[in-house]
């Protein structure tokens, strides 16, 4: 796992994800994530800090080949999102169906284009936001009743043109109050015309879920057909613009009737919303579903295989990020994994190679691997921890919060995989040491498993009996150059390179010999120089 490529590739993800499209608005695309999240029990959400472990923003980007916004939207939520077992079977079996027809796929994309400007993110939002409140409502229809009495009868009685005057000025201030908020809905009122054309081309070419999504859609065509209305009258530009929609704006002002349609409009967006969000999911799914079926026609993967057990095999498993990236294969059967080598071979790149390609195969039913079996788990890690200034937490109290969650997590049934790197390296050695075989023989009881990277040899001889596989990365100095090979080798490490790395950098002599000394009063060994 070579971390300079890494970290090469990561940049570029974050520029575009395949050269040609741009960077990705995270902003705008997560915004269905978390308005979900809140209101959708699960089996598991990815948290902030599992997101920015495994670089999950730039995976995303690399690995997104959806045609439209709410595609884009409902793909990040999935990412982040565990389901269980069979929603992961039962998406990967609708990514077969694209896989396999090329003309369906190309239909499909066609109608998803429609979806595809920046505007169609805001579509979720007449799903989450809490419904705007029509202003003076018990008031509207009293005064529209008096404003078409008094007009009526003003030929007969001139007199009651003056009372219509002043309920036409009531009337005005009612319409002009409301009038924000009408013109707001007006970009969300058009996406839902645009996605509800898109779901009907769906279902005509029976796309899987076309049998739930149909009642759903005729639920938003009658929802449809009150936002026209909605959205054209909203539209102040043409109002200004012409003598004649003038005349129609005294009309709606006179008789209230843009604010009766809005009310109305509002009332059923309220009824509806649960069939509106439906219909974006099988929008979203669908475009999901052909999304990952085009990025396994460009790239060597494979479909997930879940077991029951604490078991976990990984055969040529790559990082997505990496081209080029070596691959490696593991086994853990009833066992952790106790990780060990120096900065830049490899071993936390692994890690997460291996979280990564867990999460994939539970949400996307795709690995990048010759082969992945493993238990359904969640996925917990800690691999990038920093102080919180804004909490006065220190750099080893965020450690102890995290491992707690572990800990708790930990106690549940259901299988976890936990991965960590470094454990409690905000603490002193003794400690460090001490603690840390505590917690990992701990978190390694049950049904769970546990990936840990470490460069303390003394943590990786303790652990040996409490249920922890050994293996390494390492690297070779040759010619006077740091060489890694970023093959995964089994057992403990047994070559210490560091000091030799300073004598690469061309620190001072004395200071390498006194280093040498150091480390060789320490050890009791002999420091291993030629």
């Amino acid at each position: 796992m070579k971390p300079t490529t890494y970290i090469s590739a990561l940049l570029g993800a974050q520029q575009s994800s395949d050269g040609k499209r741009p960077a990705c608005d995270f902003d705008l695309i997560s915004r269905y994530f978390y308005n979900r999240s809140t209101e959708e029990q699960t089996c598991q959400h990815i948290d902030a800090e599992t997101t920015s472990d495994l670089d999950l923003n730039a995976v995303f980007e690399r690995i997104d080949r959806t045609t439209s916004k709410v595609g884009q939207q409902y793909l990040y939520d999935r990412l982040r999102t565990l389901r269980g077992t069979q929603d992961a079977e039962a998406f990967g079996s609708d990514t077969d169906c694209f896989a396999a027809n090329g003309e369906l796929t190309a239909n499909c994309m066609k109608s998803l284009a429609r979806l595809s400007d920046d505007e169609v993110y805001g579509l979720q939002n007449l799903i989450f936001d809490t419904p705007a409140k029509v202003r003076y409502i018990a008031w509207v229809y009293p005064l529209t009743a008096l404003a078409a009495a008094s007009l009526l009868i003003s030929p007969f009685y001139p007199l009651f043109l003056l009372l219509f005057m002043a309920v036409f000025a009531a009337n005005l201030y009612i319409h002009y109050s409301n009038k924000l908020n009408v013109s707001l809905y007006g970009s969300a009122v058009k996406q839902l015309s645009r996605a509800l054309r898109t779901a009907r081309e769906l279902a005509v070419e029976e796309v899987p879920g076309t049998e739930a999504a149909t009642e759903q859609i005729r639920q938003v065509a009658e929802v449809e057909r009150r936002s026209r209305v909605v959205g054209t009258q909203g539209d102040s530009a043409n109002e200004l613009a012409a003598a004649a929609w003038l005349l129609i704006e005294l009309v709606k002002v006179a008789l209230n009737i843009e604010v009766i349609l809005f009310h109305r409009f509002i009332g059923s967006i309220t009824a509806r919303r649960g069939a509106i969000h439906n219909v974006f999911r099988f929008i979203g799914r669908t475009d999901a579903a052909i999304s990952v079926a085009r990025l396994r026609s460009e790239t060597a993967t494979c479909r997930p295989q879940f077991i029951d057990g604490k078991y976990l095999k990984a055969v040529q498993v790559a990082h997505p990020l990496i081209d080029g990236c070596v691959a490696n294969t593991l086994e853990l059967d009833g066992t952790g994994l106790l990780l060990t080598g120096s900065n830049m071979s490899g071993k936390t790149t692994f890690i997460r190679t291996l979280v990564l390609n867990a999460l994939l195969g539970e949400t996307l039913d795709i690995c990048f691997a010759a082969s992945y079996t493993a238990p359904y788990m969640k996925l917990y890690s800690s691999i990038r921890i920093s102080d919180d200034i804004t909490e006065g937490t220190s750099y080893y109290l965020q450690e102890v919060l995290t491992v707690k969650r572990f800990l708790d997590a930990a106690q549940g049934a259901a299988p976890c995989l936990f991965a960590l790197d470094e454990l409690f390296k905000g603490t002193n050695t003794t400690e460090r040491i001490a603690a840390g075989k505590a917690v990992l023989a701990h978190l390694n009881r049950g049904p769970h498993i546990v990936l840990v990277s470490t460069h303390d040899i003394e943590l990786a001889e303790l652990l040996y009996r409490d249920g922890y596989e050994l293996h390494h990365f390492r690297e070779e100095v040759v010619d006077g150059k740091l060489i890694f090979d970023y093959q995964l080798h089994t057992g403990p490490l047994t070559t210490r390179n560091a000091i030799r790395i300073l004598e690469l950098y061309d620190y001072p002599s004395e200071l390498i010999a006194e280093a040498y000394e150091v480390q060789e009063k320490l050890s009791g060994q002999p420091d291993g120089r030629e």
